[in-house]
């Protein structure tokens, strides 16, 4: 059952010409030029079978102890504050969710701070965010396997079978350093090429680096053990967000991804079943370092390269306003 507050629109691709006999109704072939759509085609391939096309977004939120590095805009430990804009309906992605009468679900599975009730707001926290990973490993075996859980249960009790593509995105304060440096552990790849900016400007991209470069003298994950690489450098919500892509794809979902962050969780979702890339897609790259080269590692293609940097899911709500413009 969809969440509370849930709107199940249901787009049918059905023809205004019902009754009228094939000769006499006009197809999609006459009424468009060829390759109209362009990249959009890349949208068009995976939605081409759906019936329906009904879509929300999902939204993990979780703090990290990395945090306190100062390298973000943003305070350490205060991703409640940005939840909270979601949950008022004031950040940008969810104006745009609110423009297009489409829900969206915030699911805290590890902010540091409590935030007020509300019926957007889903509460699995699996504890009060992620420990610094420089000095002790962010998140415990356990921890991160409860949030992988969570994310395969909020898609069993909260999605199912009231959507045919849902979007994913994520808050978290510092996490792109977390996902470089998940990234770099699964792929071999060096930090230097997967660490970018994040919310702040490219000054703070060799402090980054080095954090990264000072956590693997103490924490050598096993890049074939995901659990292992999860509680080396935490990453609550990209735990999160594995296990609900994952559970999703095997459902037969179509998943949008956002950003950097979520692309590093697909990658780990394809680890853990490598059929899962076939049911993503990717609608724009961001400005980060290390984009491109987390996508080109699952087998994605970017629908565009947009430079969208905002995160917290934007990207993934314009893809799937995308997608709907041309299911109708």
């Amino acid at each position: 059952m969809p969440w509370p507050g849930a709107h199940n629109y249901q787009h049918r691709t059905e023809s205004k010409n019902r009754g009228k006999s094939k000769e006499e109704a006009p197809t999609l072939d006459i009424l468009e030029p060829q390759n109209a759509w362009g990249r959009l085609n890349i949208i068009g391939e995976r939605i081409q079978k759906l019936d329906s096309y009904r879509y929300g977004l999902v939204i993990f939120a979780a703090d990290h102890g990395i945090s306190t590095e100062a390298v973000s805009l943003y305070a350490p430990l205060k991703t409640s504050m940005l939840a909270e804009q979601h949950l008022r309906g004031v950040a940008p992605t969810s104006r745009l969710l609110t423009r297009l009468q489409r829900p969206e679900l915030i699911v805290d599975v590890g902010l540091y701070n409590e935030i007020e009730v509300s019926e957007m707001l889903i509460s699995s926290k699996v504890c009060h965010g992620s420990r610094h990973f420089i000095y002790e490993d962010g998140v415990s075996p356990e921890e991160a396997t409860a949030a992988l859980d969570c994310g395969a249960r909020i898609y069993k009790e909260k999605i199912g079978d009231g959507f045919d593509i849902i979007g994913v995105g994520e808050l978290g304060i510092a996490n792109t350093l977390c996902a470089a440096a998940v990234a770099a552990a699964v792929t071999g790849i060096n930090p230097d090429q997967l660490v970018g900016r994040g919310s702040t400007d490219h000054k703070v991209i060799a402090k980054k680096t080095e954090i990264i470069y000072r956590a693997f003298e103490h924490r050598i994950p096993d890049s074939n053990h995901l659990t292992d690489i999860l509680a080396r450098f935490g990453g609550l919500e990209i735990a999160a967000l594995t296990g609900f892509m994952v559970e999703a794809c095997r459902d037969g979902k179509l998943v949008m991804l956002d950003g950097y962050v979520t692309a590093v969780a697909a990658l780990l979702a394809n680890l853990l079943d490598d059929q899962v890339s076939s049911c993503l897609i990717a609608p724009s790259l961001s400005d980060q370092r290390g984009h491109q080269l987390v996508l080109d590692k699952i087998g994605l293609e970017a629908v565009f390269n947009l430079g969208i940097n905002y995160g917290e899911g934007l990207a993934a709500a314009l893809g799937m306003f995308l997608g709907e413009i041309m299911m109708q």
